[in-house]
């Protein structure tokens, strides 16, 4: 099947009213900004069709490339377009010609919230784009009536340019070949599960499935989730075979319940990619030839009004991926955990330390029986923080230092796995800055996030010189402040090793 290089955008009338002050009506707006953006993407002028439900015929469809629709109920009611549309759906999906390279030639488009799949059950795989937001104090979902401004940047906007990139795609398919589109071939290792989140994350889900996109990866799942936890069990777990990496974004929002379930989307997605994590574990040991296949839970370090049901999954979750090198745990903020996930999928990540000898980590192969205080330094006071380092490892601690050499990717996996170990820390404030100081200490504070389970027995900075701090600072982050601007004394330590024996 041959098509012409066109868009066809569908529409009701009644979704495009003009407002009483004369401003455009949704659908001529959305127009209006798509054919900028499109134009500017594409560096090339498509053609863009709009026109009403009512006048549409299948020959209109049969020639689009890209056929957008703006699902609502007024749509709806319009009897002929709908069956015409679930019609020529069918067909496409009978002929292999429903995607291009993985990219589905319909686009579903809301609105507002709107059970599309419930009227349309032709075009139920196909996912849909929501171009309205959630009032995250209220939970209600709203049309955008602004289109500029915080909110319409993050949900309106990004959800049109994932729109213009993939109609791009299209654009760029169509133009290398008219023959029949051959089903892609995924590739395992280009290729991301991307859970579900609440609904206080759907932005950052967006944000983290637009830039594996923008750089080749695939991300599944692909298509609007099965409506019965039977199917979407069997969906999940076929999807995680597909995948290198998954992905669980978990905020304040339990999740949406199938009907049926007492147990969320979100928390179902969860649970299966344990158990396959865990069964890869197994596949792994005893294969010759294994697969890589490792999961990232990132908990929102915003969360503060967390119900019990919430805490409870957040909980099991932690207790779930403490059990496996394969799961690691993350509180940390967005752009942090962007370049963990590139590092995960460039390198192998924490698998790929397994494999190889990191220079300046030795991993304890028996348990210890001495406290461990991880010394966190700065590389230009390595020398200068040597006498409190041989006072702590004569006093019959066992010491840990950072690395300072080597690949940054090695670094920051020491660091983190001093982190996870250590039952005490002291920062040592010498030839450093105040911002060094502060990172560090949010180090300690999010180390629970990257996997640690047992409580940091005692904080401190060690001040040496002269030095002007905020004392209330410390003091708020619990975190005792010692030293007391001089040079080494051993009785300086004295809270930190009574905290540390308590």
């Amino acid at each position: 099947m041959t098509q012409n290089r066109h868009i066809l955008l569908v529409y009701s009338k009644g979704d495009d009213q003009q407002t009483e002050s004369g401003i455009n009506g949704w659908v001529t707006t959305f127009y209006k900004y798509f054919s900028l953006l499109l134009s500017q993407i594409t560096k090339d002028e498509p053609e863009i069709k709009l026109i009403e439900a009512n006048k549409c015929t299948t020959s209109h469809l049969e020639n689009a490339l890209a056929v957008l629709v703006v699902i609502t109920p007024s749509l709806i009611d319009q009897i002929r377009f709908s069956n015409m549309l679930g019609g020529w759906a069918q067909l496409l999906k009978e002929s292999s010609n429903l995607e291009a390279d993985g990219i589905s030639r319909i686009f579903k488009i809301l609105k507002t919230p709107f059970d599309a799949d419930g009227h349309l059950p032709e075009l139920a795989d196909i996912i849909s784009y929501e171009m309205y937001y959630v009032d995250v104090e209220t939970g209600e979902a709203k049309e955008f009536r602004r289109y500029f401004g915080m909110e319409a940047e993050r949900g309106y906007w990004m959800k049109m340019v994932d729109i213009a990139y993939d109609i791009t795609h299209l654009l760029t398919v169509s133009t290398k070949s008219n023959k029949k589109t051959e089903k892609k071939i995924a590739n395992r290792d280009k290729t991301v599960y991307l859970a579900s989140t609440g609904i206080d994350l759907l932005i950052q889900r967006d944000i983290i499935k637009r830039e594996l996109r923008r750089h080749g990866y695939d991300v599944l799942p692909s298509y609007t989730l099965p409506k019965s936890e039977e199917d979407l069990i069997n969906s999940v777990k076929e999807d995680l075979t597909k995948c290198r990496l998954s992905i669980h974004l978990i905020g304040e929002d339990y999740g949406y319940k199938l009907s049926g379930s007492e147990k969320s989307v979100v928390d179902i997605q969860n649970s299966i990619a344990q158990e396959y994590t865990e069964t890869m574990v197994a596949y792994n040991q005893k294969s010759s030839d294994p697969k890589l296949f490792s999961r990232l839970i990132w908990l929102s370090p915003d969360l503060k009004n967390v119900s019990e049901r919430q805490r409870l999954f957040i909980e099991d979750i932690k207790g779930g991926a403490a059990k496996l090198e394969e799961a690691e745990v993350l509180q940390i903020q967005l752009q942090e955990l962007k370049s963990i996930i590139k590092e995960e999928l460039l390198t192998g990540g924490r698998l790929a330390f397994k494999q190889r000898e990191i220079s300046g980590y030795v991993e304890e192969n028996v348990a210890i029986d001495k406290k461990i205080i991880y010394l966190i330094t700065d590389k230009e006071d390595e020398v200068y923080c040597k006498g409190l380092k041989d006072y702590l490892s004569k006093s019959g601690y066992k010491v840990l230092s950072p690395a300072f050499e080597g690949d940054l990717a090695d670094i920051r996996y020491i660091h983190n796995e001093n982190l996870k170990r250590c039952d005490g820390s002291i920062i040592f404030y010498g030839n450093t800055t105040n911002d060094w100081i502060h990172t560090k200490l949010s180090d300690l504070l999010k180390a629970p996030g990257l996997g640690r389970y047992k409580p940091l027995q005692a904080k401190a900075i060690y001040l040496t010189g002269k030095k002007n701090i905020d004392i209330d600072y410390f003091v708020k982050n619990k975190t005792l402040v010692l030293g007391n601007n001089g040079d080494f004394v051993p009785e300086h330590l004295d809270p930190f090793i009574a905290k540390l024996k308590d």
